[in-house]
């Protein structure tokens, strides 16, 4: 095993990182935090995740957003403590580069929408709310400081948000990729949050129990959410690729078009005639 400060890892994932990921494929690797963090903050430990580093040490005294998406990913296995890297990051005769911008070989990319619907039992203080919503990933999918709710006044039992439904177009790592959720008051102050992997995200209408600073679920609060998961679609391919999916819509839709043209029906036979 080897182990690197934040410093030396973040140098080798900067001027190696195809090596660096394949250097992870048959040794273990070890980042702990820089001796100058006095404070005990953390580093995101997303950036060395995507390298395939397999020990990622935090300083678990501080419950930060870094320590948020450590607690977060670990849960999607029921805190067994190991979780196993996706099989491109382990396989030898696959490459892969943690800054990839496109649409990684062999991986289909995702989109993700997140429609916020409403908040229960959030706090009992009469104070207004509203909801941050992140995407942590490949520095391409990571979204921060994008998507907000507006602010709900004088509600923390029951706010209806009401806004447009919040669109991750193109998720090009689904399977690196973490949503957090963080519902603040309208000072700013963290009433909850919670982060789940993309991948352990159930399509529909859920509701999302929340953590508290410590990384404790609340007591009732909880978001009422509808998630939509789907395979990226490019720009222009939207018609077909949902052809594709739901060929009995499409070909209900094509005969309703052709019924409603009927109506037109004795001035198009002209026209062919001419």
């Amino acid at each position: 095993m080897s182990s690197f400060d934040e410093k030396q890892a973040m140098t080798l994932l900067k001027e190696r990182p195809m090596e660096f990921v394949k250097y992870n494929k048959n040794q273990l690797s070890r980042v702990y935090p820089a001796g100058t963090r006095f404070d005990s903050s953390n580093f995101m430990p997303q950036v060395f995740w995507n390298a395939g580093c397999q020990l990622v040490a935090l300083n678990y005294q501080t419950m930060d957003v870094a320590m948020q998406l450590n607690l977060g990913i670990f849960e999607y296995n029921m805190r067994s403590g190991y979780l196993l890297k996706p099989e491109f990051m382990r396989r030898a005769d696959r490459t892969f580069d943690p800054f990839a911008e496109s649409t990684v070989d062999g991986i289909i990319a995702g989109t993700l929408t997140v429609d916020v619907i409403s908040g229960q039992l959030l706090t009992d203080k009469r104070v207004g709310t509203y909801v941050d919503i992140e995407m942590y990933g490949l520095p391409a999918d990571t979204v921060r400081k994008k998507f907000r709710t507006r602010t709900v006044p004088y509600n923390g039992i029951n706010p209806v948000y009401g806004d447009e439904p919040f669109v991750f177009k193109k998720v090009v790592l689904p399977q690196l990729a973490s949503l957090r959720l963080a519902v603040f008051e309208e000072s700013g102050k963290l009433i909850g949050h919670r982060v789940i992997p993309v991948v352990g995200l159930c399509p529909g209408y859920r509701h999302v129990v929340l953590r508290n600073e410590m990384g404790q679920p609340l007591p009732c609060g909880t978001l009422f959410l509808k998630i939509t998961v789907k395979d990226y679609v490019p720009d222009g391919l939207s018609d077909f690729a949902e052809a594709l999916a739901n060929p009995i819509k499409f070909q209900s839709d094509l005969d309703k078009r052709t019924k409603q043209l009927a109506v037109f029906a004795d001035e198009l036979d002209q026209s062919v005639d001419e």
